[in-house]
């Protein structure tokens, strides 16, 4: 008597070594009889063939997608570069000619004064600004993400004097701190008997611009807060009001931690548009007074346009793009740091 084996039956896979790469054979035993091979379509998996010849052909379709947006960004951004670097190495004039200058150049920045004063301006705006900028963003942004009627008129409202060109909004701030007519400085003067000296003095001009920067910039990162609070969860939020966590716990310890990213990002945008800032100090200030607004942009600006060394000039700006990353490379750095430290507690 045939002898039934005890065994389930079951069903295996097996790739047989005289079968091509990607035959793939099943094998159903049935009890302990022999195993009957099943092929499957399904599991072939076809052998690669002419991997260069489909790289080939792939590149050659995307070419002429890819064709007008290199052309643009070669003319408009990497040539600029390059010319910009070319010139760090030349003296003269665009006019007269160039001539090979060496490092020279780069010896001239680092011996100007003024040039080091122009970075102090501008890393004491930056320390005026940055700080202003988050925790003003941050709270009204957390404003708009709450659920109150008629919310989307204020996100409206809070939004609009970003709409605005720079020129325009310095002209108006300009205006409301007249001597004479502005708004500002008869509230100063005749209601609170202050005397403000908003352009004359040059740490008080240097907060002006930064209320001004704040002002024509805080709608964009307000709405950008207010997306990364409504992004998080409500069932943090809820778990939290249950275990008895209060607004202010719920705040510094479930929310902020939660926007740590989009709070990195948006630093290191304001510090780009600190160090570059320029139009602003020309509507309203013009360096003044004397040099104390002197910004390390306008004083690119005075010595390319305004008689000036064009090369000098890419000089300062090469520096300058160097102290930017370095700066944005210490905030991306540290903001890495702590999220690996979060990941490892």
């Amino acid at each position: 008597m045939k002898q039934v084996s005890s065994q389930p039956d079951h069903v295996r896979l097996a790739v047989h070594p005289t079968h091509q790469r990607g035959d793939v054979r099943r094998e159903h035993r049935v009890g302990g009889g022999p195993p009957v091979g099943l092929a499957s379509d399904s599991l072939r998996v076809p052998p690669r063939r002419g991997g260069t010849r489909r790289w080939w052909v792939d590149l050659t379709s995307a070419v002429p997608f890819l064709l007008g947006k290199t052309v643009l960004f070669g003319a408009f951004m990497l040539f600029p570069f390059v010319y910009t670097v070319y010139l760090t190495f030349q003296r003269g004039s665009l006019l007269s000619g160039l001539r090979f200058a060496g490092l020279d150049n780069y010896r001239a920045v680092a011996e100007d004064p003024l040039f080091r004063q122009t970075l102090w301006s501008t890393f004491l705006f930056m320390a005026v600004l940055i700080p202003l900028t988050l925790i003003v963003t941050i709270a009204v942004g957390l404003l708009l993400s709450s659920s109150v009627r008629g919310m989307s008129v204020y996100r409206s409202l809070i939004y609009m004097p970003s709409l605005l060109s720079i020129v325009v909004a310095g002209l108006i701030w300009k205006m409301l701190i007249d001597s004479e007519t502005g708004p500002l400085e008869r509230f100063a003067s005749g209601v609170l008997r202050l005397r403000i000296p908003w352009l004359t003095d040059g740490n008080t001009a240097i907060v002006f611009l930064s209320i001004v920067t704040l002002w024509t910039s805080a709608g964009f990162y307000s709405l950008i807060f207010m997306s990364a609070f409504n992004n998080v969860s409500e069932d943090l939020l809820d778990a939290a009001r249950v275990d008895g966590a209060s607004g202010w716990q719920i705040l510094t310890r479930i929310k902020l931690p939660l926007i740590k990213p989009v709070m990195q990002v948006v630093l290191v945008l304001v510090t780009i548009n600190a160090v570059q800032v320029f139009d602003l100090v020309y509507v309203i200030t013009q360096g003044g007074p004397g040099t104390a607004t002197y910004t390390a942009m306008w004083y690119i600006y005075q010595n390319a346009f305004n008689g000036g060394s064009v090369p000098y000039a890419a000089t300062m700006s090469m520096v300058l793009l160097l102290v930017t990353a370095i700066i944005a490379a210490i905030f991306v750095g540290r903001g890495r740091g702590e999220e690996a430290d979060d990941g490892h507690a």
